[in-house]
């Protein structure tokens, strides 16, 4: 009786994940390897877990399969250094960062080819971190209007400063403690409320935004074709805009109305009937799901876009050029962006924790942080 042997690199085709990261100081792109079980392995000849996709989808939906290991691939990555924002202005040199952040991935996959040049591999997933918070205005066609549409975390502008002045004045204690309850976040240039204010007030081409957009939103937009502007952001972005209702997972009521009433004396003829609301980018999970309390008709179709990958021509039926140039994510699942924040204490293992036993990730970058994630209580919510 002869015994068969089996050439584990010819069985197995390995699963790929890239991380983007999109921060203050340069742009990153790493590539990690999903692994299986040994069991699995063992299998591999007869087992449809390596042959479908849909393992990764098992093991993130089932408690009852065990975790897979992610290594990172050595070498396999790509960082550009560069400003990202301007000092002070806070404006996001968004064109820069769009570039690099193709660069890198351009470079990794090239490092992939060559890394497993004679062995099977594929690109299940491609996520996104980006420095928080960040908002960038688009136009009917999704491309961004400037820099001066542009908002993020490190503006510290004095007419930033002075809407936040006017904000604390106007609400109140009473009122800027209601903001503060709904949102987690306090009147403070570094959020959104003030610099939109800002915007509103003083920028000659503020008509010219058709939407507010974050930087993996427009990425996505990019790279899939989909000429729909209004793709959604995550739940994570949204909440470091400092206008996310973590209670409802939708827009604060109050701080859009804000925007309508503060930003311009004719409100009504600038943003029309519906408000500032249509500005504002849809809301789902980072998967696409949406779990808000109210419905959401911006985010529909999200989570189907997300997992078809880069498609072979755009919607307008034009040649996408990603799909030459990247094939190897034509059947990759995309995941919207999340904050550096929050990837910092998940990807430690501190993404759960008990108010008895708290676990703090602290990051140690541009700038430093310690952050600890806790549960909401659901009488709370």
């Amino acid at each position: 009786m002869m015994a068969t042997m089996t050439d584990p690199g010819q069985c197995t085709t390995h699963e790929i994940l890239l991380a983007v990261d999109a921060g203050s100081s340069s742009i990153r792109c790493t590539a990690y390897e999903r692994v299986e079980s040994k069991k699995q392995d063992d299998d591999c000849a007869g087992s449809d877990v390596l042959k479908n996709r849909s393992s990764l989808e098992r093991t993130t939906t089932s408690n009852s399969l065990p975790s897979p290991i992610i290594r990172t691939l050595e070498n396999v990555s790509h960082t550009i250094k560069m400003a990202s924002v301007v000092p002070n202005t806070g404006y996001i040199r968004i064109n820069e960062v769009l570039a690099a952040i193709d660069e890198c991935i351009d470079q990794v996959l090239r490092l992939l080819r060559l890394q497993f040049l004679s062995q099977k591999y594929e690109v299940v997933a491609v996520g996104i971190s980006t420095f928080v918070m960040n908002l960038i205005g688009v136009n009917e066609f999704g491309k961004p209007i400037g820099e001066s549409a542009t908002l993020s975390y490190a503006c510290n502008r004095e007419d930033v400063v002075r809407e936040c002045q006017k904000l604390e004045d106007y609400l109140g204690n009473e009122g800027t403690r209601k903001i503060y309850q709904s949102t987690g976040a306090p009147i403070h240039p570094a959020y959104a409320l003030p610099q939109l204010l800002a915007f509103y007030r003083n920028v000659g081409n503020a008509n010219d935004v058709y939407r507010w957009q974050t930087i993996s939103s427009i990425c996505i937009h990019r790279w899939t074709g989909d000429g729909r502007i209004q793709l959604p952001i995550s739940y994570s972005e949204a909440s470091w805009t400092g206008m996310l209702n973590f209670r409802t997972c939708n827009w604060n009521e109050i701080m859009l109305k804000l925007l309508e009433v503060l930003s311009t004396k004719d409100y009504h003829a600038f943003f029309g009937e519906k408000g500032f609301l249509p500005l504002m980018p849809g809301l789902v999970d980072f998967d696409g799901e949406d779990i808000g309390k109210e419905s959401n008709s911006s985010s529909r179709g999200c989570s189907t876009l997300l997992k078809s990958g880069i498609p072979q021509t755009r919607t307008d039926e034009s040649s996408n050029p990603y799909w030459e140039r990247w094939p190897e994510l034509r059947s990759c699942r995309f995941f919207l962006g999340i904050g550096d924040g929050a990837a910092a204490n998940l990807g430690s293992k501190c993404g759960s924790s008990s108010l008895t036993e708290p676990r703090i990730a602290i990051t140690i970058g541009t700038s430093a942080a310690a952050r600890v994630c806790l549960p909401l209580p659901a009488s709370e919510q």
